[in-house]
């Protein structure tokens, strides 16, 4: 354990924020990883998959400090179910982690605001990055082999945020959320349980290298908007009563849809003309494919589809969710997880440049909400995207479930538009 130095950070427009990080070590398993067990072989899924930490955090209003032990041991007890995570990846695009057991990463921090000054905050910047570790302030993490990381943060009012960052090497959302709800558990008292891995990869496909340098050029923003379930109903039925829809749309479809469109022009407007639009939707294919599987598989089980408006009259929301149903209906005919990777790595590559590509992941009806380590659950669940290239908006319930918050990243000249569009304000409320 350690001391480090403090990071010194401006909030608003008035106050100057300090931030300190008072501790750092490295959580090992409880026991050592049997030798049979030190190399985890990827799916063709999981090699796939950039190397980006994408950080989810958890606010709650009342922390015990007495709870650290507690805290660093269940997280010791559940590395021992969750091996690979406290492994290393000796490289980006090796095929295997080595479970060589170092640990993960658990850093503590003080700070001298509340926690309300982050929750409420509007906008999605600087101020959040304190709260998850330095390192994962670039977008593909390319040198850090280390696949799971820690953040700690207490506030003056007695709350704390826990931030949890875990290699999409190592699982997609799913798995996340439930690595987290697994440790809160044994946190509370409840006993480890040993999740099942997917199988390696048997495929000889070539799995596709990505070089997203050149897409951060720009400057991007993120904001977030609540959407409420009455008015994501007046959706529906503005929606349905278009016609050439699928019936009863869901919610992330009509939301996605009407975000998307909005985006797109937004851009149409900064550009001064329309140029060809593709949304691209993250699909989980657990519900598909895991009937053979235990629930609690880790690892990656999603596909992305491509739904691409060629000119601007398709650019209407009946057409975009038509279109998104035709491309999931397809990509949910595959049999398993080893075709579920080949499906993405044929579609991945034509996200690479940054031409008007709109990226969505929803991670509504996952039980975020349920994360309780004795503190009670969470006040807010806020998912850090900065991390990410390009324009990507992500969907999550709302504490309360009774709507949708979408966490939109746009190009700054983009969100400057967006924000103000008439049909986007009739259904969101800004935070």
């Amino acid at each position: 354990m350690k001391m480090i130095m403090s990071r010194l950070h401006t909030f608003g427009m008035f106050r100057q924020q300090i931030h300190t990080i008072i501790s750092q070590e490295t959580i090992k398993p409880s026991y050592p990883t049997p030798s049979h067990l030190r190399t985890h072989n990827l799916s063709l899924a999981d090699h796939i998959a950039p190397n980006v930490h994408l950080p989810l955090i958890f606010f709650y209003k009342s922390y015990k400090n007495a709870d650290i032990n507690t805290l660093k041991k269940s997280l010791s007890q559940t590395l021992t179910q969750y091996y690979p995570f406290a492994g290393r990846l000796h490289s980006p695009s090796a095929p295997h982690i080595d479970c060589n057991g170092e640990g993960v990463e658990f850093l503590e921090a003080l700070s001298d605001s509340r926690l309300d000054e982050f929750v409420l905050n509007k906008e999605q910047d600087q101020t959040l990055n304190q709260l998850i570790p330095n390192s994962l302030g670039c977008a593909v993490n390319k040198t850090s082999p280390v696949m799971v990381q820690v953040q700690l943060n207490r506030f003056t009012c007695g709350g704390a945020a826990l931030a949890l960052s875990i290699s999409h090497k190592a699982g997609d959302g799913f798995t996340v959320v439930n690595f987290i709800n697994h440790w809160a558990s044994v946190a509370r008292g409840g006993s480890p349980i040993n999740p099942t891995f997917f199988p390696s990869s048997t495929s000889n496909i070539q799995v596709p290298e990505f070089d997203f340098q050149g897409i951060n050029n720009a400057k991007y923003v993120t904001k977030r908007f609540i959407f409420h379930n009455s008015k994501l109903m007046e959706l529906k039925n503005l929606v349905n009563g278009l016609g050439m829809t699928p019936i009863n749309p869901t919610r992330v479809e009509v939301l996605s849809s009407l975000l998307f469109k909005s985006a797109v022009g937004a851009t149409t407007t900064i550009s001064g003309s329309f140029q060809p639009s593709n949304l691209y939707q993250v699909v989980n294919l657990r519900r598909k494919i895991l009937a053979k599987l235990p629930e609690i598989t880790a690892g990656n089980l999603l596909s992305v589809v491509m739904a691409k408006m060629a000119n601007p009259d398709e650019i209407k929301l009946n057409v975009v969710i038509a279109k998104l149903r035709k491309e999931i209906r397809e990509v949910k005919e595959v049999k398993d997880v080893e075709e579920a990777g080949e499906v993405l790595a044929n579609t991945l590559p034509m996200m690479e440049h940054d031409g008007r590509n709109y990226n969505f992941s929803s991670l509504c009806r996952f039980p975020l909400y349920e994360v309780d380590f004795g503190w009670g659950k969470p006040v807010q669940v806020l998912l850090q995207n900065e991390t990410l290239v390009g324009r990507v908006t992500h969907l999550m319930d709302t504490p309360s479930g009774d709507g949708i918050e979408a966490t939109v990243r746009l190009q700054k000249e983009e969100m400057d538009v967006f924000q103000h569009d008439n049909e986007l304000l009739e259904y969101a409320q800004r935070i």
